[in-house]
């Protein structure tokens, strides 16, 4: 039995949903930019580029650049090899072959789970800097041997301001 008065039980919840936003909010707040795109769900042709873009707006501030990948539990491997490439010549990645860990040695998938999906990222660049302002493409295709790849649901960047603090 709940000796605690109603009203308060309703401080509680009054301060649970004053707090909750605040909580959202911080936890994201570092994201400059972002871009994702959902892939087909017969799967990931390795014809098929993705093409994300994020908007750099300080050529001063230092990012990170991070990869998400979101998969279900029919993706065949534990990894993902993935090349990514920017056309851009003032990207400071002109190039990358990017290997992103999706499940353990023993088959466990990584990251958080949500429903039927995995999410993970992968950290492509740390305490980058951009030489002007502007939007930077880049183009993702994997790099597995089959064609066709099942179970990846979508992918994404995001760009974070670096946080000298959390090093």
């Amino acid at each position: 039995m709940n000796d605690s008065p109603p009203f308060d039980n309703m401080k509680k919840i009054l301060y649970i949903a004053l707090c909750l936003p605040l909580l959202l909010v911080s936890c994201s707040h570092d994201i400059v930019s972002s871009d994702y795109r959902d892939l087909q769900e017969e799967g990931w042709a390795m014809t098929d580029t993705v093409q994300l873009s994020v908007l750099v707006p300080d050529s001063t501030q230092a990012y990170d650049l991070t990869l998400i990948l979101r998969h279900t539990d029919t993706y065949n491997y534990q990894n993902l090899w993935l090349f990514v490439s920017s056309s851009d010549s003032l990207c400071p990645i002109l190039r990358d072959t990017v290997q992103a860990c999706l499940a353990d040695d023993r088959g466990r998938w990584l990251g958080t789970r949500a429903g039927r999906y995995f999410s993970g990222f992968v950290t492509m660049e740390k305490e980058t800097t951009f030489p002007q302002a502007g939007s930077y493409t880049f183009l993702i295709v994997h790099g597995m041997r089959d064609s066709i790849i099942q179970g990846i649901a979508d992918i994404g960047l995001e760009l974070r301001k670096h946080d000298y603090g959390k090093e």
